[in-house]
């Protein structure tokens, strides 16, 4: 029953982050419940679902932006963000309006007081019932949380994908590989196809045991194609790729990393199986133009993005020790003199040993610094990981005195990289007379 409790969008969104302070509750009981309510929408259009520790939010980005090329209506559902809350609910490449989710919240709003749902929760419903309202022709899921009780893994999709395991949300999804790789897991499907990315061979016994049992057809992707940087840019990097049957040349893809050549062989891959089984040919035009138009088309920001020069500005949303490990060959991209690293991280990631990978950076002057989110570890515990090479490292008390001290003390020709976690990156990108490049707007 519709109520007038909400004025305008603000209120409403105010009342969602409120739901936050509840915590995650991982299983699939509310979500079931709520979807009930609004006459199971996830059900009135296909989807994909993408599930992995690292690679998720550009795999189900470069799926998003190649239908949206080939003329698909698409809806693109993502988490966390970074600046507005609606980067999280994409159709065709725009944010949902400020007015649905306004109206969304006052027309269920007695239904989530008695259901008492997490904002997750609440989140995935409201994606799922705008999508079936724009008719959507095909959604591409990500997951928030594992994979088996996550709230997205209600959706029957017409391929599932899985990007990567590693240690990571360990108090709900165990602390082995093992354990984490059951989780991911869970959102195989009955005779529904599952690609499989770059995982060791205990991941890949779990994933061939549970597809066997699902009956369904088990791709690995690293086995499908081969793939060559052949330049590389601040903003991104062209290569080549190739399987037995094809070959393309000098692809954009405007995102550095050579670590994203695994999520293109995964995206690649996905495509493959989405062509067969839905019989739709993706040409050559339409792949490049779907790389090309990645950040236009799915809102892909974050992944070591240059976002202002002199001094040369790189946001990075790297949140756990695979992707700290990656950050020494993403640097290579560069050039600039000096380093500093405004660094924070979750109480609940493993910051000591990604402390201890940033101090193999030799070259560069650490700022330990914390957002303002309850999760965050504090600077001062953050400090107490570092181990010898103390001098390279500095404490500020948050995100504006940690920038204001790299702003005095670097000069233009120096290189500034914010790291370590979303909510960082996104305190950051909300510093007052900031000026980037980035237009994290729908």
């Amino acid at each position: 029953m519709k109520v007038n409790k909400f004025s305008n969008y603000k209120s409403s969104i105010n009342y969602l982050y409120g739901l936050e302070r509840a915590g995650i509750k991982y299983d699939l009981k509310n979500i079931k419940a709520l979807l009930k309510l609004l006459n199971n929408p996830e059900r009135n259009f296909k989807s994909l679902h993408i599930a992995g520790t690292n690679g998720k939010g550009s795999v189900s980005s470069i799926l998003n932006s190649v239908l949206i090329e080939k003329g698909f209506k698409t809806g693109l559902y993502t988490s966390p963000h970074l600046i507005d809350f609606r980067e999280r609910i994409l159709f065709n490449g725009k944010f949902i309006p400020k007015k649905h989710v306004l109206n969304f919240v006052n027309n269920h709003y007695k239904d989530i007081e008695k259901i008492k749902p997490s904002f997750f929760e609440i989140t995935t419903a409201l994606a799922f019932e705008y999508f079936n309202f724009k008719k959507i022709d095909y959604a591409v899921i990500e997951t928030g949380l594992g994979g088996r009780l996550d709230s997205t893994n209600v959706i029957n999709p017409v391929i599932s994908v899985i990007t990567s395991i590693d240690i990571d949300h360990t108090e709900f999804l165990g602390n082995t590989i093992i354990e984490i790789t059951k989780e991911k897991a869970g959102i195989i499907k009955k005779n529904t196809p599952v690609v499989i990315g770059e995982v060791s061979e205990v991941s890949k016994r779990i994933f061939k045991k549970y597809s066997k049992e699902k009956m369904s057809e088990l791709i690995f992707s690293e086995n499908q194609y081969k793939t060559k940087i052949v330049k590389k840019m601040e903003h991104g990097f062209y290569f080549n790729i190739k399987n037995g049957i094809y070959s393309g040349k000098n692809f954009l893809f405007p995102v550095i990393g050579d670590y994203q050549l695994k999520n293109i062989k995964t995206a690649f891959t996905s495509l493959d199986v989405i062509s067969k089984k839905e019989k739709i040919n993706f040409t050559d035009v339409q792949i490049f133009a779907g790389l090309q138009n990645l950040k236009l088309n799915s809102n892909l920001h974050g992944r070591f993005e240059l976002i202002s020069k002199a001094p040369k500005i790189v946001i990075d949303i790297s949140h756990n020790l695979q992707g700290v490990r990656n950050i020494k060959s993403n640097l290579k991209y560069f050039h600039y003199e000096k380093l500093y690293i405004i660094f924070g991280m979750m109480t609940d990631k493993k910051f000591k040993e990604c402390i201890s990978e940033l101090a193999k950076i030799r070259t560069a002057k650490i700022i330990l610094t914390k957002p303002d989110y309850k999760r965050s570890a504090e600077p001062e515990d953050l400090y107490k990981a570092v181990g010898k090479k103390k001098s390279s490292f500095e404490v500020k008390k948050n995100v504006a005195e940690a920038f204001d001290y790299v702003i005095n003390n670097s000069s233009q020709k120096d290189l500034i990289l914010i790291t370590g976690s979303f909510f960082l990156v996104s305190d950051f990108l909300k510093l007052p007379g900031l000026k980037t490049s980035i237009e994290v707007t729908g």
